[in-house]
């Protein structure tokens, strides 16, 4: 059975005046709920969650935040430390508001982990905060509970979005954006994405990833096959009344006209540091280049490509092993939480923009499928970088003349060269170079 999202009560939900009890045994049961409280947490953006908050009247909680990843079950915070520390919370059960707490800065808990072991832990800053939030829970309190000055309390509302992106690199974004509606902090009114179209041999029709998402949440979809001067979905992002318009990876430049119309502005998820990287493949640039690092930034849009003022920017490094699919979940992921913080703060007035250097702005291209190609009697010197920035598309490929012999006729067939050190000859399933060069004793390449 697949993890499940689950129902957030809210602070007024009759769950709170129950009586929370301990777990006498870890069954299968108590797994499975754990699972799917796991799985709500990831999608929300959470870094706790107690049983209560998804109407189980259990003394169970779970975090994720960094390198705590722990089940607390049957909970007993044994000390508090003196020092206190005043930050800002909120929670997925209180949507819209947001307060400075005061709370101890170290704590020693004893618990039941999923195991059924007993585990004792003391936890500092801000882990130490995220379990006495969560803690709290389990006596059915919250943190606006322990703000006796109810000025450090702001109320906002929720933020209406309308979302723009047509590829893989923006289903995190999505997700995370509609996780973050089931809180009660974003309405998405409208997604935007490209229309559904024949691909491959067999021209059979290919839906865009973001559309499948977006009828899978059940959200409303518009699949325009042109932005230019297009009254009809003009008129429809005028009625979704959004806040904001949020881009990841659409693929097309959006008119001034567009642009113009959410109130609050218009923002792009880029995955690159800008300006360095403008354009359609800041991804495949960053490791063809060999670069060390790279990351997400948020920007404000204009009609320019990628010219914008910018919000915030995260770096990140970049692993000698990653590819342009294992770099873009990584940079996804991070970009969909730095828009939630971006959108939060130009929400409440909280941010301000700062211009790119132009002077020192670099671009990339959309990709074909010959710049995968290469000489394999002249290969380039950065052969290792291509395959993996060009994995899976457009590939890097090279024609190697096959022997004659009696399963298949001399000719030049495809040749391509994958991550692992592995090649796939036109027609064959992938091997191992050394495999491959065994049974082709003329081919000499390495990387």
């Amino acid at each position: 059975m697949s993890p499940m999202i689950l129902k957030l009560t809210k602070y007024t939900d009759p769950v709170w005046k129950s009586k929370f009890k301990n777990i006498p045994t870890i069954t299968p049961e108590i797994k499975n709920l754990v699972r799917d409280m796991r799985e709500t947490l990831e999608i929300t953006s959470g870094v706790g969650l107690a049983a209560p908050q998804i109407n189980h009247p259990l003394r169970l909680f779970i975090i994720d935040y960094g390198k705590l990843k722990e089940t607390f079950i049957n909970p007993r915070i044994v000390r508090l430390g003196k020092e206190t520390d005043e930050v800002e919370e909120g929670c997925l059960s209180v949507p819209c508001k947001r307060g400075l707490v005061t709370r101890p800065t170290e704590i020693e808990i004893e618990y039941l982990d999923l195991k059924g072991e007993k585990k004792k832990m003391i936890l500092r800053g801000y882990f130490a905060r995220i379990v006495q939030h969560e803690y709290d829970h389990l006596s059915s309190t919250f943190y606006i509970n322990r703000i006796l000055d109810k000025k450090k309390i702001y109320a906002y509302k929720s933020i209406k979005v309308v979302y723009f992106s047509s590829s893989e690199f923006g289903l995190t974004v999505l997700r995370t954006l509609y996780g973050q509606q089931l809180v009660g902090e974003i309405k998405i009114n409208l997604v935007v994405t490209n229309p559904d179209k024949p691909a491959g041999r067999g021209k059979e029709v290919r839906v865009s990833p973001i559309k499948n998402a977006a009828n899978e949440f059940h959200l409303p979809v518009s699949t325009p096959a042109s932005l230019k001067q297009n009254r009809e979905l003009i008129k429809e992002l005028k009625a979704a009344s959004p806040d904001f318009l949020v881009v990841a990876s659409y693929g097309h430049i959006i008119p001034k006209a567009i642009l113009r119309i959410p109130k609050k502005g218009s923002l792009n998820v880029h995955p690159s540091l800008l300006p360095k990287y403008r354009g359609a493949s800041p991804i495949q640039a960053a490791i063809l280049n060999g670069d060390s690092s790279t990351g997400v930034t948020i920007m404000k849009m204009n009609e320019k490509m990628d010219e914008g003022d910018i919000m915030a920017s995260v770096r990140m490094k970049i692993s000698a092993k990653d590819t342009r699919v294992s770099l873009s979940a990584k940079l996804s992921s991070i970009g969909a939480n730095l828009i939630l913080h971006v959108l939060h703060l130009v929400n409440i007035n909280k941010i301000k923009s700062k211009p790119q250097d132009s002077t020192k702005a670099t671009y990339t291209k959309i990709l074909t499928k010959e710049d995968g190609y290469f000489d394999h009697q002249n290969p380039p010197g950065n052969l290792q970088n291509m395959i993996r920035a060009y994995y899976p598309w457009p590939g890097v490929w090279t024609y190697y003349q096959t022997a004659d012999s009696s399963k298949q006729k001399a000719g030049k067939k495809v040749l391509k060269l994958l991550p692992e050190k592995m090649v796939q000859l036109e027609g064959k399933e992938p091997v191992g170079v050394e495999e491959f060069k065994q049974g082709h004793q003329d081919f000499g390449l390495d990387w």
